[in-house]
């Protein structure tokens, strides 16, 4: 995995934590309803994968799942991206949504390949 700035590193912990929060709160709206959760639910593991996958290569911590887990996780994650460059483009360059929205992008790429070495 290449290099990554402690700044960095901190900002694609948090965007990762945030992206989680959110989803928690979709679930949890989505139970309510009635809906089905299966989508939500899959995605909401891989981000909890990913952040997982950042904390052991750049903490040393431990990673708990599976090798079918983080298979699972890198195609979720990977499927992700085009929806986030569809948002991106309707973002005004340098606002603030289009810089948060760029660090979700970078964390879910970084994630990836913190996946990847494991």
């Amino acid at each position: 995995m290449e290099p990554v700035a402690d700044t960095e590193r901190r900002h694609s912990i948090a965007s990762l934590d945030s992206s989680i929060r959110k989803l928690e709160k979709t679930l949890t709206s989505v139970e309510r309803k009635g809906s089905s959760t299966t989508v939500v639910s899959k995605r909401l593991k891989a981000l909890r994968i990913g952040l997982s996958a950042l904390h052991a290569v750049w903490e040393n911590q431990a990673y708990p799942y599976s090798e079918q887990e983080t298979v699972d996780a890198k195609e979720i994650l990977t499927s992700l991206f085009p929806s986030l460059q569809a948002m991106a483009d309707k973002f005004k360059p340098g606002s603030s949504q289009a810089t948060l929205l760029a660090r979700r992008v970078r964390s879910l790429e970084l994630a990836r390949e913190a996946l990847d070495e494991l």
